[in-house]
């Protein structure tokens, strides 16, 4: 899966991004907005095919990407302390987390500086 993060300015609403993403038929696996100091980023993710027509459709439509990594989307059981144990069985593997907020469903989004390893346990 492929996380794209584009910068929306502050007299941008988040509903465009989404709304371009629709209208280019592009799935969201999962996204997340979060403010900034000159706006917000908004983080959408992708299947690894999609992510170019997802950053051609946002720039056609004026938003910038700043960034784009390969993530997992890893399915957990949604009880107290699953969200802890997943994160300490990466944290075992000698990863560390860069990413990680919740997906669609019973899914998170994990992102880590060394994704093979954190891959092989969950």
């Amino acid at each position: 899966m492929r996380e794209v993060t584009f910068i929306l300015g502050p007299e941008r609403a988040a509903a465009e991004i989404w709304e371009v993403m629709g209208q280019a038929e592009i799935k969201l696996e999962a996204s997340c907005t979060y403010p900034t100091v000159d706006g917000r980023n908004l983080r959408v993710v992708v299947a690894d095919s999609d992510a170019t027509a997802a950053k051609a459709a946002a720039l056609e439509a004026g938003f910038g990407p700043i960034d784009e990594n390969e993530v997992l989307i890893v399915e957990i059981e949604l009880k107290p302390g699953s969200l802890g144990a997943l994160a300490r069985r990466v944290a075992d593997t000698g990863a560390k987390l860069q990413i990680l907020y919740m997906a669609t469903g019973d899914r998170v989004v994990l992102g880590a500086d060394d994704l093979e390893k954190a891959a092989s346990v969950v």
